[in-house]
């Protein structure tokens, strides 16, 4: 870490100049305090190497800023809602939050696991389901739980007075709602980007059969599909596709695999990835690259796009180069091409806060336009953003937004600014 003045070496992160540590600051994120925390926390991670955190954290009382967390469901977000057997994308040491081994925790965890006759994974690579209980853990260790407010829909957020509801089960297994209603001088968005799927906007979308979710796949494979029925369709190209892909494969289900790019585009996601970290991405985009598998289970229709879905479930798939069609009868078909936040609680659904102001926030074309020393909104002061509504799509880079918002909690609370 570089320092200012040795006066600055008792100083905590912090309570450092974020500014000058990050300047000059590389990497895959393009928010510099986000590069620098992921730099201290691990150096030359990109490199493959594993080294220690720099940091050595303590907690400090005096220091705590009052506050309070509002979610939906149970600690750890959107991990609780995502298919627990999928491995991350990230290394589990990627996963970490501070002051608390991932691996260390994960090697407990497994071991545990084993004593119970559970299978486990053996791998870097965490499962779904290990990071979310490894941030439940980390909640209760870090006794944090008289901050978090579980199962709490916010309808409402307008110059700082937040509005919602929140839902319990009572005694006699009834579900209670009750209405909340906090004022703060300041509020703090990391909603994720997961809450509604994009559409692909053409006839008959809203069939029955045409489904959004990896979920939905699942569901309908165990309730009503076998490898007698007709294929499913997947249409995408990025991992979600893959893990829909991998699934129904795995299940004896034929797939046809319909996406906008040729398979040979640099910019399809499997190519990025390391082939020995991501086997299973290579072996799909192996089979998007051959277009059809030897035993017939998977065809391709690459730089293609769905023309219209009809109610006798066939639908038709247009090459973009001929504008030719093809009808298939299809069993479902599963959209996967990314989703966007639902921002519904904020004036104008949030369209005012982005980089391009009035467009939807979009975590890729259209995040939400923040100060990167501070994360604070540049369009409403108060009102700040980390993780994929910034761009910040990975844990290692977003919990630098986290370290940007706090060091301007707190010199606002200490008269700093």
């Amino acid at each position: 870490m570089r320092l200012q003045s040795s006066s600055q070496k008792d100083l905590s992160i912090v309570e450092q100049d974020l500014e000058y540590l990050s300047d000059g600051i590389e990497g895959r994120s393009s928010n510099p305090v986000a590069l620098l925390f992921d730099a201290l926390t691990h150096p030359d991670a990109d490199m493959g190497i594993e080294t220690p955190s720099t940091l050595r954290w303590e907690r400090k009382k005096d220091k705590v800023i009052d506050h309070v967390v509002l979610g939906k469901g149970e600690e750890g977000g959107v991990w609780q809602m995502l298919d627990g057997k999928v491995q991350t994308l990230s290394l589990g040491p990627w996963m970490e939050l501070p002051g608390m081994s991932f691996r260390d925790w994960l090697s407990e965890y497994r071991s545990s696991k084993a004593r119970e006759h559970t299978p486990v994974y053996n791998h870097d690579r965490a499962s779904m389901d290990e990071v979310k209980h490894y941030y439940m853990a980390y909640v209760l260790k870090k006794g944090l739980t008289p901050y978090f407010a579980n199962r709490s829909v916010v309808t409402s957020v307008e110059r700082w007075e937040v509005r919602g509801y929140r839902t319990s089960i009572a005694e006699d297994s009834s579900i209670q709602t009750n209405k909340f209603y906090y004022r703060a001088p300041n509020v703090v968005l990391a909603t994720g980007t997961f809450d509604k799927p994009n559409s692909l906007r053409v006839p008959g979308e809203r069939l029955p059969y045409v489904l959004h979710s990896i979920t939905e796949l699942e569901n309908k494979i165990r309730s009503e599909l076998g490898p007698t029925s007709d294929p499913v369709v997947i249409i995408g190209a990025g991992l979600s596709a893959a893990d829909a892909i991998l699934y129904a494969l795995s299940h004896g289900i034929p797939v046809v695999h319909v996406f906008r790019r040729s398979a040979s585009d640099p910019q399809i996601v499997y190519k990025q990835l390391p082939t020995k970290l991501y086997p299973e991405y290579h072996r799909v985009h192996s089979l998007m690259s051959a277009e059809e598998s030897e035993d017939g289970q998977y065809k391709a229709y690459p730089q293609s796009s769905i023309g219209q879905f009809m109610s006798d479930r066939n639908l038709t798939i247009r090459n973009l180069h001929t504008n030719m069609d093809t009808v298939l009868q299809v069993s479902c078909a599963v959209v996967l091409i990314g989703s966007r936040p639902d921002l519904s609680f904020l004036p104008g659904d949030g369209k005012n806060l982005g980089r391009v102001p009035g467009m939807p926030i979009d975590s890729k074309h259209n995040p939400i336009d923040v100060d990167p020393m501070t994360y604070q909104s540049t369009h409403d002061p108060g009102l700040f953003a980390l993780g994929p509504l910034t761009g910040d799509n990975f844990v290692r880079f977003l919990r630098g937004g986290a370290l940007a918002i706090t060091a301007h909690l707190w010199r606002q609370r200490e008269g700093l600014l």
